[in-house]
């Protein structure tokens, strides 16, 4: 006889004296063994990638029980279950959920992105490395060429994904970083008032709204805070702009037919981070790497960042840099495989101007849902060094803006979620000037959820809008040679 059948029998002679001592027992044992299965179960870093394929055939088609109007709670989790990633679904059980439905909305892109689309999508070539010829601007690839059995699909869903339509592009005057970790309480912990940066970033950019007087009002649920920080994000497209396809749809800058986009992070608290400044540079050529510099205040030095800081953490966060948006990285970095179209449960259409956040860990959005559809997108590192075996990322199908991304460890278990709540623009109320008529779908904000190390991180956006550029600012801000004056 085996070990491992002699176990079965000790372990099953066991139970049947246990049994025999009384039915009050048996109903004890068979609780405690039902509430350990439950929390296996319920248990993130319990989800496998093979989870994420076994949730995806059997619910592709699925169809919600429930309509706009309706309010779930965590007893109708099972009626959630299908439209929202394993691992990520058991956070929702909890007693105050609330999740209330909302009919799908219309979130096509301004007519100036789809007239691109219709005019220049047939031009664009794919090609065997899974870089593109001939794209000029709008979506490059359009969703009916997208198929599973397709190896270059991937790649397609990736460019699509890769120009999305946000006009001229985001910025978000005051992103609050909050680091989360499980358990305990935040009660005081949360800022009371959210700094503004530097007046000197944000020269040129017209808007007039102000920025929230009180901060811990949108934080509620558990969670203990142990820190906090503040940065001013920007992101400037200086190429294959849909608003100016009539100037071959580049900044009337000399470099803009080089430059794809440029990107500036500053970080205005906590003190002893105040003044340190990142600045990427991403460049049309699919094969050069990123640029990328850091300004260090207590030096008042700059220097050149190894692209291989992509995969380190972004300002001690629980995301990375190629992370950011569900993927920030060079396509060409990477191997894609399109998994397949998805309906999903999102918040895509939040009810307010900012984001709300509760849960027994406060790292959840507190806000309205709906059924969007969603290309489900995985992406593996060419490196084999990685320390993720892959990230299934869920984008949204009518302009390819993210919902969330699914990171799993090198033991394919699932490691993180990335959650990325929005609002359509026309809905704003403040940063109104900023937002109105681009029609596009706007980052409210963030939740990094690290599952293996039981924290997160939300980062939470204030003032955040698609202005159109002001090149004396573009011009400032994205200018190595002049991040000390920033600090004189």
């Amino acid at each position: 006889m085996s070990s491992d059948s002699s176990k079965t029998v000790i372990v099953s002679s066991a139970r049947a004296r246990l049994i025999r001592v009384g039915g009050i027992v048996s109903l004890a044992l068979a609780l405690v063994a039902g509430c350990a299965a439950f929390a296996r179960a319920a248990d993130p870093r319990d989800t496998t990638r093979a989870d994420i394929d076994q949730w995806l055939a059997k619910y592709r088609d699925a169809k919600p029980d429930f309509k706009p109007g309706d309010v779930l709670t965590a007893k109708d989790l099972d009626r959630i279950r299908p439209f929202m990633m394993p691992g990520y679904v058991e956070q929702y059980n909890f007693p105050e959920m609330r999740m209330e439905i909302i009919a799908t909305r219309n979130h096509t892109p301004r007519r100036d992105y789809m007239d691109c689309t219709e005019k220049y999508q047939a031009q664009v070539k794919m090609n065997a490395d899974g870089s593109i010829d001939n794209y000029f601007c709008g979506q490059p690839f359009a969703n009916a060429s997208l198929s599973a059995s397709d190896p270059l699909s991937g790649y397609k869903a990736a460019w699509n994904f890769e120009a999305r339509w946000w006009n001229y592009g985001p910025i978000i005057i005051s992103v609050l970083f909050l680091y989360d970790r499980f358990g305990g309480s935040h009660q005081g912990q949360a800022p009371n008032v959210i700094e503004t940066p530097p007046a000197g970033w944000i020269s040129g950019v017209d808007y007039k709204s102000k920025l929230p007087s009180e901060a811990s009002k949108f934080f509620g649920g558990g969670g203990t805070f142990v820190k906090t920080a503040n940065i001013l994000y920007e992101r400037v497209y200086f190429s294959h702009l849909a608003p100016r396809a009539d100037a071959g749809g580049l900044l009337p800058l000399p470099e803009a037919k080089d430059i794809y986009y440029k990107e500036f992070s500053g970080f205005f608290s906590p003190f002893d981070l105040r003044g340190q400044v990142f600045i990427t540079y991403r460049y049309n050529d699919p094969h050069r790497s990123d640029d990328a510099w850091a300004y260090d205040p207590q030096s008042r030095r700059v220097r050149r960042v190894s692209v291989e800081v992509k995969e380190d953490s972004l300002g001690g966060s629980d995301q990375t840099n190629e992370d950011f948006y569900t993927f920030s990285d060079r396509i060409a970095q990477w191997n894609f495989k399109f998994l397949g179209w998805k309906d999903m449960l999102v918040v895509m259409d939040g009810k307010n101007d900012y984001g709300h956040y509760y849960g027994p860990n406060g790292n959840l959005p507190d806000d309205v849902w709906s059924i969007r559809r969603m290309a489900v997108v995985e992406r593996i590192s060419k490196k084999p060094d990685h320390p993720y075996s892959g990230v299934v990322m869920f984008w949204d199908a009518e302009n390819w803006h993210p919902w969330m991304a699914g990171t799993f460890n090198r033991q394919h278990k699932l490691w993180k979620t990335i959650v990325y709540s929005s609002r359509w623009t026309e809905d704003y109320k403040e940063w109104a000037e900023i937002n109105h008529g681009v029609d596009s779908t706007q980052l409210e904000g963030i939740t990094a959820t690290d599952y293996i190390n039981q924290r997160a991180t939300i980062f939470a956006d204030f003032g955040t809008g698609y202005p159109a550029v002001n090149l004396e600012q573009v011009g400032k801000i994205f200018d190595i040679s002049k991040l000390e004056e920033f600090h004189r």
